[in-house]
């Protein structure tokens, strides 16, 4: 065997044993990670929010990507550490390097408090994002609701008519597609998320990103928890249909 192959067995065998680690066998700790369920999903979107409309190079993936990312309180990326050889080496194929030049090592050096992730670059490219360890039980919705049957309803027919001028009724999804969209007592649309895998993937078909960036002025925007909101379930139906219908339960099922 020569040098070469030598070194790269030695990297296979580290690559294989890094890969295999599993994030939910918690053998770090850390004061300062948060550990709110609702939290963290509010930290996730806001995630993904900043990552998914700027990763380009969605093509040229041989296999799968995935990194553990901090992200302080107010949602902006402050670390983040490959778990094995080939996401170090291949992240230039990500955006991360756009948000911090140099990878490091989490949590220790970490000396804010922060929220931890497992963000996986999918070869087929999907972006999936979820918390490092995991949700301990189902997320609230973050902030105060407006719960009043008149005024969720006039919201509603808002909503209804605001999407409907924007939308064409078209999808390439063969699936429906469906968001959490929550609006104001004027029916501005202060936060929106998908609530199924296709609509991660097709969001760019709605409206929700256009409508959002008119209205904040940029789509990672964090929504405003200080205003008590309307949230309903909004799907983008296949056949072209639209659905929207109220979140009566304010929970993510």
């Amino acid at each position: 065997m020569t040098n070469v192959q030598h070194q790269q067995l030695i990297a296979d065998v580290r690559e294989t044993i890094i890969s295999n680690a599993k994030p939910n066998n918690r053998n770090i700790s850390s004061r300062r990670e948060i550990t709110d369920d609702s939290q963290l999903h509010s930290l996730k979107r806001q995630l993904f929010n900043q990552i998914n409309p700027i990763w380009s190079d969605r093509t040229n993936l041989a296999q799968d990507l995935v990194y553990r990312i901090a992200v302080s309180t107010n949602g902006n990326i402050i670390g983040y550490q490959p778990i094995n050889i080939t996401a170090r080496n291949q992240v230039k194929k990500t955006p991360l390097p756009t948000f911090i030049r140099q990878p490091s090592i989490i949590p220790g050096s970490i000396n804010q408090t922060f929220g931890s992730f497992r963000v996986v670059f999918r070869k087929s490219g999907a972006l999936e994002i979820s918390p490092w360890w995991g949700f301990k039980k189902t997320p609230n919705v973050v902030g105060d609701k407006i719960t009043e049957s008149r005024v969720i309803n006039r919201l509603q027919r808002q909503l209804t008519a605001s999407l409907r001028q924007y939308w064409d009724g078209k999808t390439s999804s063969n699936q429906d597609l469906k968001y959490r969209v929550a609006v104001n007592k004027n029916g501005i649309i202060n936060d929106y998320e998908p609530i199924n895998q296709v609509a991660y993937d097709h969001f760019r078909e709605t409206p929700l990103p256009f409508m959002y960036q008119e209205l904040h002025g940029s789509n990672v925007a964090a929504p405003n928890e200080k205003e008590p909101l309307a949230h309903f379930r909004v799907v983008f139906k296949r056949n072209g249909l639209l659905e929207i219908t109220p979140w009566k339960l304010y929970l993510f099922k």
